[in-house]
């Protein structure tokens, strides 16, 4: 039954230009009640959290059941609006009396970013607003599936996603957590951890959570299934790129950029000091070799728990700094040939490194990231 349930979960999560989205289940038992999804289909992508009552294989069977009669009504064009009826019926239908599945379902389009959704029972739906930095709380729409047979169709809520916007979709796993005394993890703890994390990338929060619940708990068991699906809209990243004056001057420029974005981002000291060094060093090289006089655009992201950063020449010389030679460090300085020891120790500070040439156009580009949770990485 577990081989059964887990082989109805995504195997691979989608990748969506402009956002970034995570889900997990972990049950209590070797199967459980809940189930997610999220994936590509002709309305876009969908997201789908889903509880059966209980776990174990019972509610396996059924979340598994309503899984299945979902796929197949998107995969035939049907609407979100337009499932939830016969969904509903033919679960009422099947399930036992004492039986129903709470679920969210729904449908973002990511060119408008908008997402059309029904919550069946499922609650509370959070959306983290980065402009506030803070959680709204949105309520079920409708009753959960398959607990009546119902006549008209319920109506579909729209969640408008801003850049860095987040929806945060949690089974009651979580939010019913009891430590040792009886208390409850609750709302307010995961829209504490939501705000603190909201930077890294939707793997990286997913993780943060379950660390924060399994902190709080302080070793008492799980007593029901938890599943967490996030999605990320990226954050507008307009304001951390900036255009450099093919000069040294310009380092003055472009550190003003890099301690916005450290501070605006919560990077530690030690990492935003190797940032400025892996830039610097860089940047002076297509200062002193790049050969022509356009300005280099330089551009910075977080995302998946990393700084990803990406220096752009468009006048340079074919310079691949990936491949320049290691320099022999043990050499005392009257025997070694001055040059090549920034690269040398930029290959080692990195944590990915990639070079891009166009020959036809003579524009290079220098890429490299630095993890912020290495052990998230591991």
């Amino acid at each position: 039954a577990r081989v059964v349930q887990i082989s109805t979960l995504p195997a691979k999560l989608p990748k969506i230009d402009g956002y970034d989205c995570h889900g997990l289940a972990r049950p209590a038992l070797m199967t459980g009640g809940d189930t997610f999804d999220l994936a590509l289909c002709a309305q876009g992508l969908l997201v789908v959290l889903a509880d059966a009552t209980g776990h174990g294989v019972g509610p396996a069977l059924s979340v598994t059941q309503m899984h299945a009669m979902l796929r197949m009504s998107l995969r035939l064009g049907t609407s979100v609006e337009a499932l939830y009826l016969p969904l509903n019926n033919l679960l009422a239908e099947s399930l036992a009396d004492d039986q129903f599945i709470t679920a969210f379902i729904g449908t973002l389009d990511p060119q408008q970013h908008a997402l059309r959704y029904i919550s069946a029972g499922q609650g509370p739906i959070l959306h983290f607003q980065a402009a506030s930095g803070r959680c709204t709380q949105y309520f079920p729409t409708s009753f959960p599936l398959g607990a009546m047979a119902l006549d008209q169709p319920c109506s579909v809520a729209t969640l408008a996603f801003e850049p860095g916007d987040i929806l945060v979709l949690i089974s009651d796993g979580i939010y019913e957590y009891e430590n040792a005394q009886g208390e409850a993890f609750g709302t307010a703890r995961v829209e504490s951890c939501v705000a603190l994390h909201h930077t890294q990338g939707m793997k990286a929060l997913a993780q943060a959570l379950l660390e924060a619940v399994q902190t709080f708990a302080a070793g008492a068991a799980q007593d029901d299934d938890i599943t967490i699906v996030l999605v990320r809209r990226d954050p507008d990243d307009a304001q951390d790129q900036i255009t450099l004056a093919r000069d040294f001057a310009a380092l003055d420029s472009m550190f003003v950029l890099t301690q916005a974005f450290c501070a605006r981002h919560g990077v530690a000291k030690e990492l935003a000091l190797k940032l400025d060094f892996v830039l610097e060093e860089l940047f002076t090289n297509m200062v002193k070799y790049g050969g022509g006089a356009r300005a280099v655009k330089l551009a910075l992201h977080l995302r998946n728990a990393a700084i990803h950063a990406e220096l752009e020449d468009p006048d340079g010389h074919f310079f691949d700094p990936t491949q320049a030679p290691d320099v022999d460090i043990k050499q005392g300085a009257e025997q070694r040939v001055p040059g090549g020891l920034g690269l040398h120790i930029i290959k080692r500070m990195v944590d990915t490194y990639e070079y891009q040439y166009d020959q036809a156009t003579s524009e290079g580009c220098v890429r490299f990231s630095l993890l912020t949770q290495p052990q998230l990485a591991q």
